[in-house]
């Protein structure tokens, strides 16, 4: 019967974390990037998180060797690529709402047409007029959801909606890069509890070096004293 660390020692080799953060970044993306279309992503991923802990736990415990600790001050380079993904979200969402979605577009409606979604469908229906399918003489017309004339032009309600979806991305980024920074300065991201207790730590550190340094400096003294008394005395019987 092998030992607990012979047993250790015929695992798999720990590969690095790479894998694993790269994972945990892209469900962040598309987590956060398109979540005004699937609302309920986020949801899905915590699902997925809370089973892959339990997956994890058993893959370092039992099928790979123990790691090598190692200590760091922080994930590294994958805050700054979360944060830029952050920022990134906030600019994809608000394309995905303005260029998307009716919001804007009955929005627009309503505050020209006395806050009434009446006629909302057949204003949006542009005509063509061509020649019959079937290739009978004669022209046939049909509706499509543009904004054009007749001669294929856009109109000048296309124009205006594009102004809108526009002016609507500039103000919802700015809205809620202002929040985000907000949030950001009122929540520290280490608790002052935390923080004091660190200081605290590095304080009884700094006290035990300088009492370590006192120490040798008064052992060194008591050395060198005793050196020059021996030598004293070796040279009185030389």
């Amino acid at each position: 019967m092998s030992t607990p660390w012979e047993a250790d020692n015929d695992l798999a080799e720990q590969e690095s974390l790479f894998p694993e953060y790269l994972e945990m970044v892209i469900q962040y993306g598309f987590a956060t990037m398109f979540v005004v279309a699937f609302p309920i992503a986020p949801l899905f991923a915590l699902m997925n998180n809370i089973v892959e802990i339990r997956l994890d736990a058993k893959k370092y415990t039992e099928l790979l060797k123990r790691p090598i600790p190692i200590n760091c001050m922080s994930i590294g380079i994958w805050y700054t690529i979360l944060d830029y993904m952050a920022s990134i979200a906030i600019v994809t969402n608000a394309f995905v709402i303005a260029f998307t979605s009716d919001f804007i577009a009955q929005v627009l409606w309503k505050y020209n047409h006395e806050d009434t979604l009446a006629q909302y469908v057949s204003g949006h229906l542009s005509n063509y007029t061509g020649p019959n399918l079937d290739g009978s003489d004669g022209t046939e017309t049909c509706m499509y959801w543009d904004y054009r004339d007749e001669h294929g032009e856009a109109t000048v309600w296309w124009w205006k909606l594009k102004a809108v979806q526009f002016i609507f991305v500039v103000v919802f980024e700015h809205f809620v890069f202002t929040v985000v920074r907000c949030i950001d300065l009122l929540i520290p991201d280490v608790p002052e509890k935390l923080e004091a207790l660190i200081h605290l730590e590095d304080s009884f550190a700094r006290e035990m070096m300088k009492e370590v340094i006192e120490v040798d400096l008064e052992q060194l003294e008591d050395m060198r004293h005793r050196i020059e008394v021996k030598r004293k005395q070796r040279n009185k019987y030389a």
